[in-house]
């Protein structure tokens, strides 16, 4: 079944497309990539705290770390 995306997948696609574009030009290393990882979801922190309130803000990130994890574990040497 195929679901069409709406007009906030679109953004949010289009906001990550953006996001690896910036990645893509300004950092120069591995190390600079994780770095500027870090500086991401430092910000998304600040911003769903201030736009959600800190329950909801910390409820959207301990889901997100748990991905984020599972990403980066295959990747730990």
């Amino acid at each position: 079944m195929l679901t069409s995306k709406t007009d906030l997948d679109l953004k949010l696609e289009e906001f990550f497309i953006s996001l690896m574009q910036m990645v893509e030009k300004s950092s120069k290393t591995s190390e600079d990539s994780v770095l500027l990882a870090g500086a991401m979801m430092s910000m998304a922190k600040v911003l769903y705290f201030q736009e959600l309130g800190p329950k909801e803000g910390q409820e959207i990130l301990d889901k997100g770390i748990f991905d984020f994890v599972e990403i980066l574990k295959p990747t730990i040497h």
